[in-house]
């Protein structure tokens, strides 16, 4: 009996802690066998030491909990594993709002952000905490609606405003392009580490997001992009990107000290079992994390930076 305790204990602690308040679906052996097959073997670089970051999915409308995106069992998955399959880190997953206190954050590297989605929680002290955790020198990673479309509720977008600072925009105007329409992605910067997976432009399907800034490469390190010369018109597109038509996919940005990845992707379970959207993903996380260096100078400030 105490052996069987202590296993589920142990498990617990290294792979994943599950709140009751946002149950996701349990995946089939089928779908985790597609997640395992794309999963990288290797780690871009070994980490300087032992990395731990805290995966959270989540997701409220009007202060109460809701089921969130289907991909997020798929992206918890292959976030536990690909830490596990690569040694870059060990992912926990916790869904407790006190695990944001600074208390709790310094056992962690980083955090990453897998579809969360509306006002997380009000406390100041708490959202004061997420802040400097990142703005005194650790890492904050979020994968599609986890960045631009957390603490906001549409169409109100005044509810932290230092929350979509800290990311670089927050998402407005609803989906350009859908899931089920073919997305041409461009690499704007194919010499960072975080795209040397990638070794020209590629097709996804994505539920596609549009900023509402008035600009977004004086803050931001544009990885990725939507190709538009390659596009149909897009959806209601709002005034400030009709003058630029500008709608990046990925990032990195500085936030004080600390390191910013954001990834447009994720919506669909699919992007969890492509080979070079994991490998992305992981640059991303190990970026956040403190062990790969990149660049983080607003695009602005940069010239050739296209692929």
């Amino acid at each position: 009996m105490k052996t069987g305790i202590f296993l589920a204990i142990a498990f617990i602690t290294t792979a994943a802690i599950w709140s009751a308040d946002y149950p996701i679906k349990e995946l089939t052996a089928e779908q985790k066998a597609a997640i395992d097959q794309a999963l990288p073997d290797r780690a871009p670089v070994k980490p300087k030491k032992a990395r731990k970051v805290l995966v959270t999915h989540i997701a409220k409308r009007n202060g109460n909990p809701v089921s969130g995106h289907p991909s997020i069992p798929f992206g918890n998955y292959a976030l536990v594993e690909m830490g596990k399959n690569t040694g870059a880190y060990q992912a926990v997953i916790n869904n407790d709002e006190s695990v944001f206190r600074p208390e709790n954050l310094a056992a962690y590297d980083a955090i990453i952000f897998n579809n969360t989605l509306g006002v997380l929680f009000e406390d100041p002290a708490l959202r004061q905490s997420l802040l400097d955790f990142v703005k005194n020198g650790k890492g904050f990673a979020a994968i599609h609606c986890g960045g631009g479309a957390t603490f906001v509720q549409h169409p109100v977008y005044d509810q932290f405003p230092e929350f979509g600072e800290m990311v670089g925009g927050y998402e407005d105007g609803g989906h350009p392009w859908l899931p089920n329409e073919v997305t041409h992605v461009k690499i704007d910067d194919p010499k960072s580490p975080l795209t040397a997976m990638f070794i020209g432009p590629f097709e996804i399907h994505e539920e596609t997001y549009q900023f509402r800034e008035p600009a977004l490469r004086d803050r931001l390190h544009v990885l990725l992009s939507i190709d538009v010369s390659k596009m149909p018109a897009g959806r209601k597109i709002l005034k400030q990107r009709q003058q630029d038509m500008d709608f990046p996919v990925s990032w990195t940005k500085a936030y004080g000290k600390g390191r910013v990845f954001y990834s447009m992707t994720g919506h669909s379970p699919d992007a969890f079992k492509d080979p070079l959207l994991l490998q992305h993903y992981l640059a991303g996380i190990q970026f956040v994390a403190g062990d790969i260096k990149a660049d983080m100078t607003p695009s602005d400030k940069l010239k050739g930076a296209t692929k």
